[in-house]
């Protein structure tokens, strides 16, 4: 059996491990909350939302939409409890993380056979790390501690289907009715991650904000590992670009291709409002915080562009040069969550009757 499959099983320990850890470091709790936050989006934008879009075009999208509004639509027409609706939406989440698990196992595979398949394979445990601790910080309170210890085992069982039946992961994948799926997966958790239950809910009190803006670096730093490791392989054949979720590495393609394209005007968005709030004679801090408060919407601008361009490669040019105009923007933006706050900095993005329940206490400073 290869040691990469194994060990892909095995990093799974990880998580409850590193959860003992934070109850007995209850400072740890913010910092762990950054990193699952950076690691649920990097999930949804690069794996999960991709794969609905290639396997369900546009319905794919709307999908995604319903699970990210279900729990505030039952809520409000149906008069049923947020928790109750969280715990629906987490089973269904984490069903679509455990058939994602085949893929992985599939990669593993074929990296036996490639002439850099251990690069590869540290990208499949790269990835193996993220899952499970963002499964378990998020799963464990909402469906029990055997509800998130059957989830892992899960994940590491369809692991190994995946690797002894290769083939079956490439068919799985698709089925059109798996892209929907993982659309609703992607909603709901996006949703979860970014709305916790009031009991649930671990966002980062004045006292643990440093600790959240260390777990947002690691998060950003663990996101581009997993780039540089998983997507930007070139797989080899057919089969493994279907079970590696159809074409990761295009879509990551796209996404900085549309980068390159709007990140003049994100740079002059950013830029703009610092230099209007200097003009009004607000001082430095007002001008950074003029910055902070445009910088999510730039994200989302290349989100929703990227989107776009997966569902209509035609309307979008791809942009061949600009690298260093993106790269500016990547590092700012970088810069500028990580002294924010993962959660500060997205939860302007979340609509305000989502958000209804509770406000999250956060630092902008």
């Amino acid at each position: 059996m290869d040691l990469a499959l194994v060990i892909s099983v095995l990093v799974l320990i990880a998580a409850p491990l590193l959860a003992r850890l934070v109850n007995k470091h209850p400072s740890l709790k913010g910092g762990l909350d950054g990193f699952v936050l950076i690691t649920v989006l990097g999930l949804i934008t690069l794996t999960l939302l991709p794969e609905a879009l290639n396997t369900g075009g546009l319905w794919g999208l709307v999908v995604a939409a319903f699970g990210f509004f279900l729990p505030w639509i039952t809520e409000r027409m149906f008069h049923k409890s947020e928790e109750m609706t969280h715990r629906v939406l987490m089973f269904i989440a984490a069903l679509a993380l455990v058939i994602h698990a085949a893929s992985d196992g599939a990669i593993l595979a074929f990296a036996n056979n490639m002439e850099h398949g251990s690069f590869l394979a540290t990208g499949v445990v790269l990835h193996r790390v993220g899952v499970a601790i963002a499964v378990w910080w998020l799963l464990r309170p909402i469906l029990t501690t055997f509800g998130g210890i059957a989830v892992l085992l899960a994940l590491g069982a369809v692991t190994m289907v995946g690797y002894f039946m290769v083939l079956f992961a490439g068919e799985w994948y698709s089925v059109p009715l798996v892209g929907y799926w993982q659309a609703f997966a992607a909603g709901s958790l996006f949703h979860i991650v970014m709305h916790p239950l009031e009991d649930h809910n671990t966002a980062p009190e004045p006292h643990t904000n440093g600790a959240h803006r260390i777990g947002t670096a690691f998060g950003i730093i663990f996101i581009i590992s997993l780039i540089s490791a998983h997507y930007f392989q070139h797989a080899p054949g057919p089969i493994v670009e279907a079970a590696h979720a159809h074409g990761n590495h295009h879509d990551v393609d796209m996404l900085a291709g549309v980068g390159r394209l709007i990140a003049p005007i994100m740079l002059l968005v950013m830029g703009g409002a610092g230099i209007y709030a200097h003009i009004q004679g607000q001082g430095f801090k007002k001008s950074y915080e003029a910055v902070q408060a445009v910088a999510p919407w730039t994200v989302l601008l290349w989100l929703c562009l990227g989107i776009l361009a997966a569902l209509f490669p035609e309307v979008l040019p791809m942009a061949e040069h600009g690298e260093i105009l993106f790269a500016i923007w990547l590092i700012a933006l970088s810069a500028i969550i990580v002294h924010t706050g993962a959660r500060a900095f997205f939860s302007v993005l979340m609509p305000s009757f989502v958000m209804h329940k509770h406000s999250h206490s956060h630092s902008h400073h």
